[in-house]
């Protein structure tokens, strides 16, 4: 991954600022009319000090009288200005931020299945939400920052140089070695910021693994052990954290020393002119003041490198996870299927993961009719589940084709896959809400007739009946309240509401007890009947009446037929039913 902020990625934050361009030139505007005011309070107190000194006539008075309401008039607009486009510039910000957090949450689910197990939740999650709330004040503040600073060092250097251009020159003369030191700086705080967050998102990782399995942290007593970790997670955060911080304190009280410094020199040099008859007291005044409005503009300089590098170092990271393609892209020229039939197509298909060089499966040929059945049986890690990925197009396949109804799926839209095809695993997803919710996780638009209709099906609707709350009982995180069966028609409940065409059915019931796998067993059968179902079998006992049985070894299919056929064979399938206690 980059981790320099190139003209590409330039190019790409300032594309959020297109939405909103009327905000931004609202924005922009008054902060320029602030930054001008401010220019003009020094001219006018020079001016005020100047008619002091002149005496108390009636002319003086009158001219006194407009410089003060001048200045009461500017102070005024400086106060509509700065409220302005403080609200316009906050808004703006945070609609910008809003785009970034929709468009990356979209960027998660087109990843696919192998960047999902690579990377952590947690570390997902600090990208959305920490390092992208940075980026609001940049969004806001940056623009703003970079344009007050320009019109008021750009501003008082031609006043001054009007005024006298010899303290001018060495009050500026300063300017360049405020810009190396900055320079030198940048890379310094951009590196200990980049630490800090990655460190930050590892600390959030381990928290968000022990709190979603603090049933098993509890369960074998490593309460202590696991707060030792995050200690130590904890800890690194926290040192890097100070390393910045001291980076930054140092630039910080260095940089901040400057308008002392430019003060300090005004008044030596403008004493020593006054005293050589170059300078009037006025101009010196004048320029004191300017010293004092050059402080604000620095402080403002200061503000903006802080907010550049705590931005600049969240977007980093924001587009490290933009630019990561998907493995599984939407064809350019998607193919559509008016009807989906379900005939599946397996062709020479091989197959090894991103990260490894070995295949999984090489030359898999085998097919299913719309409706039929097959099960996929062989020893654990010989590519079962792979097989099912594959036919979900979770990933591509590395030789070969899979078509559906003729096309393949690499030719097919994502949506009209993902629309016809059902997967119910071991491992089931609830969502934190109500019954109801996950029941209709595929089809918002449900009505609650056919929620419950789908419960009846699945063979769960009588026991959600029998709570307090019927199908609007939350199920808390992961559905923790609900037994593992209990999830499980749910999920199956889910499928008949959807109604696909195919059906995957990855080891649905091998991790259930007896019972539960009976009912949910008796649910699924209803499930498959009329779809093409792939079944991947760990309990040899749940396949006997699918249509046809392909068993798995040295990468590819070894036997296939019925039960009864491959039980006569006296052959793999044979062998492993024998492991399972199956005689026949």
């Amino acid at each position: 991954m980059h981790t320099k902020f190139t003209g590409k990625r330039l190019k790409k934050f300032i594309s959020y600022y297109k939405p909103h361009r009327r905000i931004f030139a609202m924005d922009m505007t008054f902060a320029a009319v602030s930054a001008i005011a401010v220019l003009i309070f020094p001219l006018l107190s020079g001016k005020i000090t100047a008619l002091v000194m002149e005496g108390w006539s009636h002319e003086t008075v009158r001219r006194l009288v407009w410089c003060i309401l001048l200045l009461v008039g500017l102070t005024a607009l400086r106060v509509v200005s700065n409220v302005i486009y403080a609200y316009f510039g906050h808004a703006m910000g945070a609609k910008m931020e809003e785009t970034m957090r929709d468009e990356l949450f979209a960027h998660y689910e087109k990843l696919s299945f192998h960047f999902h197990a690579k990377h952590d939740v947690g570390q997902l999650m600090t990208v959305l939400s920490n390092d992208l709330s940075g980026m609001t004040e940049l969004f806001h503040h940056g623009p703003e920052d970079l344009l007050m600073t320009v019109i008021k060092f750009g501003g008082a250097f031609v006043i001054l140089m009007a005024i006298d251009w010899r303290l001018t020159l060495l009050m500026f003369g300063l300017l360049p070695i405020l810009a190396v030191i900055s320079v030198i700086n940048d890379r310094r705080m951009e590196r200990a910021l980049l630490r800090s967050k990655s460190d930050r998102a590892q600390m959030n990782s381990h928290l968000e693994d022990v709190l979603s399995g603090i049933r098993t942290v509890k369960a074998f007593g490593a309460e202590r052990n696991e707060a030792g970790r995050f200690h130590g997670y904890n800890h690194r955060y926290t040192d890097s954290q100070c390393r910045f911080y001291k980076i930054e304190a140092i630039f910080y009280e260095v940089m901040g020393s400057f308008p002392q410094i430019l003060t300090m020199l005004t008044i030596c040099a403008g004493g020593m002119l006054i005293g050589l008859g170059k300078m009037e007291i006025p101009v010196l005044v004048t320029f004191l003041l300017y010293v004092g409005t050059l402080a604000e503009p620095i402080q403002t300089m200061l503000n903006f490198m802080r907010l550049f590098e705590e931005g600049k170092s969240g977007f980093i990271r924001y587009m490290e996870m933009i630019e990561i393609a998907p493995a599984v892209a939407e064809p350019e020229n998607p193919v559509t299927l008016p009807e989906v039939h379900g005939e599946i197509q397996f062709e020479d298909v091989s197959f090894h993961y991103p990260d490894a060089e070995e295949n999984v499966l090489e030359h898999l040929t085998f097919s299913l009719a719309s409706g039929e059945s097959v099960a996929f049986a062989g020893a654990s890690g010989i590519g079962k589940t792979t097989v099912s990925m594959l036919a979900a197009r979770f990933y591509d396949v590395t030789g070969g084709k899979i078509t559906l109804d003729g096309v393949d799926l690499r030719q097919l839209s994502n949506r009209t896959l993902r629309e016809n095809i059902g997967i119910v695993q071991q491992e089931v997803t609830i969502f934190n809400g109500t019954i109801r919710d996950n029941i209709r996780f595929g089809r918002p638009d449900a009505s609650d007739d056919e929620i419950r209709q789908a419960a009846v099906l699945a063979g769960i609707d009588g026991y959600i009946r029998t709570l307090p709350q019927g199908y609007d009982t939350l199920v808390g995180t992961k559905g923790i309240t609900l037994s593992g069966g209990q999830r499980q028609r749910i999920s199956i409940a889910r499928l008949f509401l959807k109604n696909p065409k195919i059906l995957i059915l990855d080891e649905a019931t091998s991790a259930l007890d007896y019972e539960s796998e009976q009912l949910v067993q008796r649910s699924l059968e209803k499930l498959m009947q009329g779809r093409t179902t792939i079944v991947i079998a760990h309990r040899l006992s749940t396949i006997r009446n699918v249509d046809r049985i392909y068993v798995l070894g040295g990468r590819s299919i070894v036997e296939s037929g019925s039960h009864d056929q491959l039980m006569a064979q006296n052959g793999e399938y044979a062998r492993l039913c024998a492991i399972s206690g199956i005689t026949r």
